[in-house]
């Protein structure tokens, strides 16, 4: 049972929405404290007067406060959402603008720029880890740091129970959803790995998609979420009965990516010019006698996501979940300790893997590219070796040689230095 809930990275712009979604499904979980923990004081202090004023005025049968140490934060408690951002939006925006520089696509979850932010989550990760092994051996981690799939590979084998946690798949559904005109649950298979999901066999309100052709982009999509759907669209049409995670467009169409990003500039950028608003506006409500919150950064999917992990760890029944696990056989074509995307049936016994949908021939080599790389770069996020780091780096599909691999390397120990551990 779910009593003592850590948020590492409890300072975050997300984290209201977190707590609102919390304090709302509050009968539903068993939970009597949430606890905060962020390096930044500042950011910390102010959503954690925030948050525990909103669970008070709110009735919620918990309490929110912030803690200053990892060390204090963690002891006794019964779950940890991992919700860091090691490097800060500063580190994000050399990830997206980086790349770019030798025409690879800019992000913080695929290509070289997701590789720069493993080399930065897993090592913080793994202090985590070697604190909840000391003060809260029996807790289990909940990893939504990115990119999920390295860290959560990571972090396996280390003495802690560990599930990668993703919302994409929520999110890719309701564009689907908006595009089709429908409401409601949406159900679905997957296979392959976090970023680089199939979703099969998929129903939005327990119809059946139509046909991809009549499938038009979603009016709110703009930019390079407009290039993805409309690459959706393009890979959905030759794979029928399967519809691509949006983050499969950056492989499908690299260059059109990277004329997108040269354009928009870097999301990082975007949000650091906003995240001073959002701030203001949590410190005016805590200074409420009754805060209302009205703005805080991201969907409420992230914060829907969290109840519903709590709620199906502490259920008898098993509940449906999209998560980011040990194959253990669900996906034949991996091995069985590569960590995947797939639907699990989760309770507070046990996590149980059905069979995976079969995989598109003509996608196994990128699939098979990706859980080679993803190991690779686990490994050398995890040490500190430079030539396995780049060896690593040359297997991400989006770089493809030695020789950018190390180009890419040599710039990031300018542009990063010592906030990434390995140049330190």
């Amino acid at each position: 049972m779910i009593r003592t809930f850590t948020v590492v990275g409890g300072g975050s712009a997300y984290t209201p929405g977190l707590l609102s979604a919390l304090i709302h499904h509050a009968s539903e979980l068993s939970l009597t404290e949430v606890r905060l923990y962020d390096i930044d004081a500042r950011h910390l202090e102010i959503v954690s007067k925030l948050g525990a004023k909103m669970a008070s005025t709110q009735g919620a049968p918990f309490t929110v406060r912030g803690v200053t140490t990892l060390e204090e934060a963690l002891t006794g408690t019964d779950a940890v959402l991992n919700t860091s951002r090691p490097g800060g939006l500063a580190c994000r925006h050399v990830d997206e603008t980086l790349p770019l520089e030798l025409d690879m696509p800019g992000q913080e979850t695929v290509g070289p720029g997701g590789f720069f932010f493993a080399l930065r989550s897993v090592p913080a990760s793994l202090e985590i880890v070697d604190t909840m092994k000391r003060v809260a051996p029996d807790a289990v981690l909940l990893n939504y740091t990115n990119p999920t799939n390295i860290v959560t590979q990571a972090l396996l084998g280390r003495g802690v129970f560990v599930i990668g946690l993703c919302d994409q798949s929520d999110e890719d559904m309701h564009d689907l959803a908006r595009a089709i005109g429908r409401e409601g649950e949406a159900l679905f298979d997957c296979v392959g790995l976090n970023h680089a999901t199939w979703y099969h066999d998929v129903k939005i309100d327990g119809a059946p998609l139509p046909a991809v052709d009549a499938i038009e982009v979603p009016a709110h999509l703009e930019g390079a979420y407009r290039l993805r759907f409309e690459t959706s669209l393009q890979l959905a049409r030759s794979h029928p009965g399967y519809f691509p995670n949006s983050y499969l467009a950056f492989y499908a169409r690299p260059e059109a990516f990277v004329r997108q990003a040269l354009e928009d500039g870097s999301r990082a950028a975007a949000i650091m010019d906003k995240l001073p608003s959002y701030f203001e506006h949590f410190e005016e409500e805590a200074a409420k006698d009754v805060p209302e919150l009205k703005k805080h950064r991201g969907t409420s999917g992230f914060g829907d996501m969290a109840v519903h992990m709590l709620r199906a760890l502490g259920s008898e029944a098993p509940r449906r979940m999209v998560l980011n696990v040990p194959s253990q056989g669900a996906a034949p074509i991996f091995d069985a300790s590569t960590v995947v995307e797939t639907v699990c049936a989760v309770s507070k016994s046990e996590i149980l893997r059905p069979p995976s949908p079969p995989v598109a021939p003509d996608q196994m080599p990128l699939l098979l590219r990706l859980e080679r790389y993803q190991r690779l770069a686990a490994d050398a996020a995890a040490g500190h070796d430079f030539d396995a780091a780049t060896a690593a780096l040359a297997e991400n599909p989006l770089v493809g040689s030695g020789t950018k691999a190390k180009t890419l390397m040599e710039r990031a120990r300018q542009r990063y230095g010592a906030k990434i551990p390995m140049f330190a």
